[in-house]
């Protein structure tokens, strides 16, 4: 890449970045992350991390909520995916986090796809890893093993983030119509097409 270059990486690129990076990882014998256990974290870090630009990005962009809003205590300094899709859910007007998750994922093609985002934002299984990733600690690898935890099959896990990095667009026009018709207090969250 030309050093030159006066490309600033708009949020879409960067999440779908991190869910490559974390796919590489896993690519060709898939035993990097065997004979490497330093690196386990960081690819946890790479997931998590698409998933929180790409639920950041989707409530900017839909209106849900602005920048500054994100960096706030209430969304543990802007990393916490379970805030931030909870600051999305109830902006939209929801009681849960279900239609937040159908707009990020509605174009997966992935069967699991948004049962792993769900678990992901919101899961027991992954309630450890959501908070020393939000910490920071899980990036900076000031953990133990059983301070977090994997989603397997890995490939499964890394296939439903960079498909819904790779939705924001969609995600984004979805949640925009849902936004503009929330003052009717419905719990009817219905996709439409054009």
């Amino acid at each position: 890449m030309n050093q030159q270059d006066a490309h600033i990486f708009d949020f879409e690129e960067a999440a779908l970045a991190y869910a490559i990076t974390a796919e590489k990882m896993i690519e060709g014998d898939g035993k990097l992350l065997e004979a490497e256990p330093a690196v386990v974290p960081i690819f946890v870090t790479m997931l998590y991390q698409s998933l929180e630009i790409s639920l950041k990005h989707v409530g900017i962009e839909s209106n849900l909520f602005n920048r500054n809003e994100t960096f706030k205590g209430q969304t543990k300094k802007g990393h916490g995916v379970e805030e931030l899709a909870r600051l999305a859910y109830e902006r939209l007007g929801s009681s849960s986090y279900d239609p937040i998750i159908a707009a990020m994922t509605y174009n997966n093609c992935g069967n699991n796809s948004a049962l792993v985002i769900r678990e992901m934002i919101y899961g027991d299984r992954m309630s450890k890893t959501r908070k020393v990733y939000a910490s920071r600690r899980l990036g900076y690898g000031e953990i133990g093993n059983s301070d977090f935890a994997l989603i397997n099959p890995l490939e499964e896990w890394v296939c439903a983030v960079k498909e819904t990095a790779e939705n924001i667009q969609k995600a984004i026009d979805i949640i925009s119509q849902w936004h503009k018709s929330s003052s009717t207090n419905s719990e009817n969250f219905l996709i439409r097409f054009d």
